[in-house]
């Protein structure tokens, strides 16, 4: 079956920002059906059944997800603990999907729910499939715990701990829970300072929360807390945004950054191929990496001001290595600035490709003296280069990881406000060493063996017989139901 040709996007554009044309009425978008390996799941559920244990069901969604969730599932199965993967299949270029050959996850797959279309759509088709899964287990295994494990911030991890929860009241489990955006105060008066109070104000000033961005991200780990019964955070400060929300201490618990697994890895695991055997133009020189795939930086002002941005570095001797994401191209294409792009082509220290595939390249390029910094709008980056030990540029007015800059001073925000700007804020931080250096010598934030620390709190948790929900008289105390899950509603 060519896939290319189950859904053709008219206009790519329109499905992140929306669209003026006039709907059908009670118009309903075409459905791929989901694909389950059912051999997997009689497996798993009976496993689970025979030893009264958990299911857990790890939800990826993106391509980050691969990466991000490899620590977690491998502790899963070292632990014992019955699991298996539901893939959302919404990327369906290889480019996106090399984590399932990269990390071995191909055997673990037990549902593809081949979601489609824009947001609205992705959602609508989540909630019914991700229902459905939910009571197909129900009916065939009444009596096992069934939980789905989400990750950060993607539209899977709002809507299927709330398809989970009204399917078969049972909440989620939320891991990189607690990404609440925040901005320097000093952002409001950029233009009144010089550089350099900029950046201090960054490191040392007050900060404020600003959580619209990034869009929907910050709806989605928001919603997804709420339906979820059991959180692990990165570090103190999403424990924090999570108690002054609400959610009970005990209910949360710090493990470290999901990208350490992957990333350690990676790092004694060499791919076969060096990524400058892939990409020989960055042996020479140090590079500045750029990627952008933000929705909020698509919008005109901003994405006008990086493309000029990037230009102008470029014809100013930058070597700069840019990468197109499947975002980033469908905005080049809607503002007609193709052309722009292909003109910079003819300089020797402008190097232009689509997504690297393989993650072990992006950590190994990451961690030459190759790699000068990286202008990105990537959480899972600023992370990265935190544990790495590289200088880390947030193309963003905001950012999820605010202690990447003013715990660690490994991360400067660099607004694209306009392309003057930018270029300002990376001269002068390539022009002082002693900058460069205090931001690769920072502190390390996101601690180590994370998924066998997360791992090891759900096997106390199973062990102890806890449940992913608690009605109000339960978490006051006053007595507990006999019936494990809520068959008599």
């Amino acid at each position: 079956m060519d896939k290319q040709k189950d859904f053709p996007v008219t206009d790519a554009y329109e499905s992140m920002f929306g669209s003026q044309k006039e709907e059908p009425e009670n118009f309903i978008p075409s459905m791929l059906p989901l694909n389950l390996n059912r051999q997997l799941i009689h497996s798993v559920m009976e496993k689970a059944k025979k030893e009264n244990k958990w299911v857990l069901v790890f939800v990826i969604g993106t391509k980050p997800c691969f990466y991000k969730f490899y620590g977690s599932i491998v502790a899963a199965n070292k632990a014992g603990i019955p699991n298996f993967i539901v893939n959302s299949n919404q990327h369906y270029d290889d480019m996106l999907t090399h984590g399932l050959n990269e990390f071995r996850l191909h055997d673990q797959i037990a549902c593809n729910l081949s979601i489609r279309g824009d947001l609205a759509q992705k959602s609508a088709e989540l909630i019914m499939k991700m229902s459905w899964l939910a009571k197909h287990l129900k009916k065939n295994w009444p009596g096992v715990t069934v939980i789905p494990v989400v990750l950060g911030d993607t539209i899977m991890t709002a809507i299927v701990p709330a398809a989970w929860m009204f399917s078969r009241v049972e909440k989620a489990i939320q891991i990189e829970a607690g990404l609440r955006s925040m901005a320097p105060e000093v952002m409001k008066r950029y233009k009144e300072v010089d550089i350099q109070t900029f950046i201090d104000q960054q490191f040392y000033g007050k900060w404020i929360l600003l959580r619209n961005e990034p869009f929907p991200e910050q709806w989605d780990t928001y919603t997804s807390a709420a339906g979820s019964e059991f959180l692990f955070a990165p570090v103190g400060i999403n424990r924090d945004h999570l108690i002054r929300e609400g959610y009970p201490e005990r209910n949360i618990w710090v493990t470290g950054g999901v990208v350490v697994d992957a990333l350690e890895m990676k790092r004694k695991e060499k791919s076969d191929k060096s990524v400058f055997d892939v990409y020989p133009q960055l042996e020479k020189g140090r590079w500045l990496r750029i990627d952008i795939h933000r929705r909020e930086n698509l919008t005109p002002v901003r994405f006008k001001a990086i493309m000029g941005s990037i230009s102008e570095l470029v014809k100013k001797g930058y070597n700069v290595s840019f990468i197109e994401m499947s975002a980033t191209r469908n905005a080049l294409e809607h503002y007609e600035m193709r052309g722009s792009l292909d003109k910079l082509k003819k300089y020797r220290n402008f190097m232009h490709t689509n997504v690297w595939p393989e993650y072990a390249h992006v950590i190994e390029f990451f961690e030459s003296k190759n790699c000068m910094a990286a202008l990105t709008d990537s959480g899972g980056v600023q992370e990265e280069l935190n544990l790495i030990g590289k200088a880390c540029l947030t193309c963003r007015l905001s950012t999820d990881r605010p202690e990447t800059v003013f715990d660690a001073k490994s991360n400067i925000i660099v607004p694209p406000v306009s392309s003057d700007f930018i270029v300002k804020l990376i001269d002068h931080m390539s022009k002082h060493d002693e900058l460069l250096r205090k931001m690769e010598k920072s502190r390390r934030l996101y601690g180590s063996n994370v998924g066998h620390k997360v791992v090891s709190v759900l096997s106390k948790l199973m062990s102890s017989g806890e449940r992913p929900f608690k009605w109000a008289h339960e978490s006051l105390g006053l007595w507990k139901e006999k019936s494990k899950g809520v068959e008599y509603l």
